[in-house]
C-alpha cells in the first residue's frame, strides 16, 4: 500500500479527518454570501454540531433552492430504489464546514448510532452518500462525477502524478461480480459505446497506468453482456445511459455509482448510470465527455474506491478526482495513486 495511504485525500478513510486540519473558512464565506436563508436555518438548529465519515461524487450542475431538508439541503426523493437521505425518528442533523470548500452533513439515529453522511461542494453538488447499519457497516453509497466549472476547480489531468488514494468501506470484492449494459449513449454505436466500457474495466483489471507501475490486481469481474433492465437497486449491476434529473444523491451529474453492500458491508451490487443531459463520445470530440475516462472513474467507486480532492496535492492527477473536462481523455490510464490502491486490495 502507498506510503500515504493513512492521510488519504478524501473522506473514504475513516481514520483520516480531512478538510478540518486545514481549516474551513473559504466554504465558511461562501455560504455566507449565499444569503440569509442559510444562515436563519442554522441558527434554527437545522444543523448541528460536528460529525465524521466516508463517501464519494461526480456531475453537471446542482440545483439551488431554498433549504427545507437535513442541513439546509433539499433533495429530490429518491426514485432508483436509494433510501431517503432524512432525519431518523428521535434523531438529529449535524452539519460541518470542510476545507476544500467541501461540507458534510451527518445523520444520528436517536441512540445516537451514524445513519447515513453526505458531503457537498461549493456548488451544491452532492459528492457522495453512504448510509449505516446500526452497527455501523456500510449500507449503500453513492457518488457521482460532475463537470469541472471553469475558474472554480481544476478538470482531471491523470499522469503520473500524486499517490492519493482513499476507499469508501472497509471492505473490497470478494466474489465475482457479474455486471450488465443496458440502454447506452443515444445517437452512438452501441457496439462502439459498449466497447469503451470494457475497455474501462480493463484499465483496473490490467492496471494499465501511467507510471508504468507493473500489474499485480486481479478485481473480479466478469461481463455477461446486454441487457434491457435499468440501473437500479434490483439485484443486478448494471451501467446504462438514463436520466439523472431531480435523481436525490446525483441530480445532474455526469455519471454516478450506487453500491449495495450485505450486512458485513462487502458489496453485492453495483450500478452505474450515464447522464443523456450531456454529449459523450468514444474519440474525444470536443464539446463532448469521453465514455472510457468517465467509466473508468465510476468502475474505481464500483471497486469501492473513493474520490481525492486536495489540489495542493496535485490530486486531479488521480483518475479518482471528481471533476472532469469535456473532450480529456487522459483517464483511459489510471494515475500513480489509483494504481498502487489497485494493486493494494486486489
Amino acid at each position: 500500500m502507498a506510503a500515504d495511504r493513512g492521510r488519504s485525500r478524501f473522506f473514504g478513510d475513516p481514520s483520516y479527518d480531512p478538510r478540518v486540519e486545514e481549516g474551513g473558512s473559504c466554504l465558511h464565506l461562501l455560504w455566507m454570501r449565499r444569503g440569509l436563508l442559510v444562515a436563519m436555518a442554522v441558527a434554527a438548529g437545522v444543523c448541528v454540531g460536528g460529525a465524521a465519515g466516508d463517501a464519494a461524487a461526480v456531475g453537471v450542475r446542482a440545483q439551488r433552492v431554498a433549504p427545507s431538508g437535513p442541513c439546509g439541503l433539499r433533495l429530490p426523493p429518491p426514485v432508483r430504489g436509494e433510501t431517503a437521505f432524512r432525519v431518523p425518528a428521535g434523531g438529529r442533523a449535524a452539519r460541518r464546514v470542510l476545507a476544500g470548500r467541501l461540507a458534510l452533513c451527518t445523520l444520528y439515529r436517536r441512540d445516537g448510532s451514524r445513519f447515513a453522511r453526505l458531503y457537498s461542494d461549493a456548488h451544491l453538488h452532492v459528492l457522495g452518500v453512504a448510509f449505516y447499519r446500526p452497527s455501523g457497516v456500510l449500507e449503500s453509497a453513492t457518488d457521482a462525477s460532475y463537470a469541472a466549472t471553469p475558474g472554480s476547480e481544476k478538470g482531471s489531468d491523470v499522469k503520473c502524478g500524486s499517490s492519493s488514494q482513499a476507499s469508501i468501506g472497509k471492505t473490497y470484492w470478494q466474489m465475482t461480480r457479474k455486471w450488465w449494459i443496458g440502454a447506452t449513449a443515444p445517437g452512438m454505436n452501441r457496439d462502439k459505446v459498449v466497447q469503451a466500457v470494457r475497455n474501462a474495466q480493463s484499465e483496473w483489471t490490467n492496471n494499465v497506468n501511467w507510471c508504468g507501475i507493473k500489474d499485480q490486481a486481479n478485481p473480479p469481474a466478469h461481463y455477461e453482456g446486454k441487457t434491457s433492465r435499468p440501473a437500479k437497486h434490483d439485484g443486478y449491476s448494471t451501467v446504462d445511459w438514463g436520466s439523472l434529473e431531480k435523481d436525490q444523491n446525483c441530480s445532474e451529474a455526469l455519471a454516478c455509482t450506487f453500491i449495495a453492500c450485505d450486512e458485513k458491508g462487502n458489496p453485492v451490487e453495483t450500478d452505474i448510470r450515464f447522464s443523456t443531459a450531456v454529449k459523450w463520445s468514444t474519440t474525444g470530440a470536443s464539446g463532448t465527455y469521453d465514455i472510457q475516462s468517465i467509466a473508468a472513474h465510476e468502475i474505481g467507486h464500483v471497486l469501492q474506491f473513493d474520490h481525492v480532492t486536495n489540489s495542493s496535492k496535485d490530486d486531479h492527477t488521480v483518475l479518482m478526482w471528481p471533476y472532469m473536462d469535456s473532450a480529456d481523455t487522459s483517464g483511459r490510464k489510471l494515475g500513480r495513486g489509483d494504481a498502487l490502491e489497485n494493486n493494494s486490495h486486489y
